[in-house]
């Protein structure tokens, strides 16, 4: 048999079964239009009858998609001979198809050409983006999706991570698959493509967040991203903690770490993170900025910690709360060895306009530091806080 009476073949076998296919939808709708006919016909009972059609109906859309997915999933195998173009059409038919279609999707992801294999997540894609916006589980899309992470191609591989950003799966099913696939992959590729799955995994863990689901894996493959070769990866990791708003123990020792980082972008990325997340959790972070003024060695970094307490003592402050629990670690680190951050602890409690009896004896005593600038910050804040009261 030659290939266009193979492909003449094929053709009229997916019209016979697509007229199955009507005909049986056929038969079950007369079934269920004799039964509303006969349920309005009743004058008692009619509630009940109605349920049950409801009922039926749901089993009749259920049996349809499930014998829709099977049924196209057994073709795809039996497109392998076909050309490229076929198997192409066959995606974008799949495609239109939606939801029932991505079994077979899934299946043809093991295609030898790659551009296959593209139109394959691109596919998967449009079908969980259009089964999510409308309110649908994109479950089945987002599974494929993740499947497609492990492809040899780049390409194919940075269009799935691509896909999942737009797909936004959530639920506990696909988060037990999509997760786990996004991790796998994290040190996959350029740092365009690490960026990206840094990306995904800080959308999904935002929305899970703000449905109350757990977090706590997503928070760990973002801190550990925070040793990533790349600045922007590191930058961007801190980025999603903080939409994530993941205020726990391992988040602030992570951040309070990346203090220390060589790049700026990620050192003042850090810091601001800290200011944000400190503001609610104080009582928490506090302390362990406290240890950090006296365990880091590098008096810039300690000179950052000092920012953050300022920082977060501003916050609360302008928002009505109190910002007494942070100056007592800046008031040690106004008696720090490091001219910087005696400076800078002396900065940020005139900025808070901290005015306790305890700021006012310390910047007093600052007045006489060694250091004139010192000195003079110590008279500034002494003059603001003044002002204040």
């Amino acid at each position: 048999m030659n290939a266009s009476t193979g492909l003449s073949v094929r053709h009229w076998f997916w019209v016979i079964v697509s007229v199955v296919g009507i005909l049986l939808s056929v038969g079950i709708s007369q079934m269920t239009q004799v039964r509303e006919a006969t349920a309005e016909s009743q004058d008692n009972g009619l509630s009940e009858l109605a349920a049950e059609l409801e009922e039926i109906k749901a089993k009749h859309r259920m049996l349809q998609a499930k014998w829709q997915s099977e049924l196209l999933a057994q073709i795809a195998p039996t497109l392998a001979d076909e050309s490229d173009d076929v198997r192409r059409e066959y995606v974008d038919f799949l495609e239109e198809i939606g939801n029932p279609g991505t079994p077979a999707l899934a299946a043809m992801l093991q295609d030898s050409d790659k551009r296959v294999r593209e139109a394959v997540v691109e596919a998967l894609g449009a079908i969980g983006e259009r089964e999510r916006k409308a309110g649908r589980s994109p479950d089945a899309a987002a599974i494929g999706l993740a499947m497609a992470l492990k492809d040899s191609s780049e390409k194919v591989f940075r269009e799935a991570v691509e896909e999942l950003d737009d797909v936004r799966p959530t639920s506990p099913e696909s988060v037990a698959v999509v997760v786990p696939a996004l991790i796998e992959v994290r040190t996959r590729g350029s740092s365009s493509a690490r960026n990206d799955v840094v990306d995904v995994l800080g959308r999904i863990g935002e929305i899970l967040a703000k449905n109350g689901q757990p977090t706590d894996t997503i928070r760990d493959a973002l801190i550990a991203s925070l040793n990533d070769a790349s600045s922007k990866v590191r930058t961007n990791a801190i980025s999603e903690l903080s939409d994530m708003r993941a205020a726990s123990t391992e988040t602030f020792t992570a951040l309070i770490g990346a203090l220390s980082d060589s790049s700026n972008s990620v050192r003042a990325r850090a810091e601001d993170v800290l200011i944000e997340l400190g503001e609610d959790a104080a009582a928490a972070l506090t302390p362990m900025l406290a240890d950090a003024l006296t365990s880091i060695q590098a008096p810039v970094t300690r000179v950052q910690v000092v920012d953050v307490l300022g920082g977060i003592g501003e916050e609360r402050i302008d928002k009505g709360k109190s910002g007494e629990m942070v100056v007592k670690p800046i008031l040690v680190a106004l008696r720090d060895t490091a001219e910087d951050v005696r400076r800078n602890a002396a900065d940020e409690l005139g900025e808070m306009r901290a005015t306790s009896p305890e700021v006012r004896t310390a910047l007093t005593t600052a007045l006489e530091d060694s250091s004139k600038a010192v000195r003079e910050a110590a008279k500034k804040a002494i003059r603001r806080i003044e002002g204040a009261q």
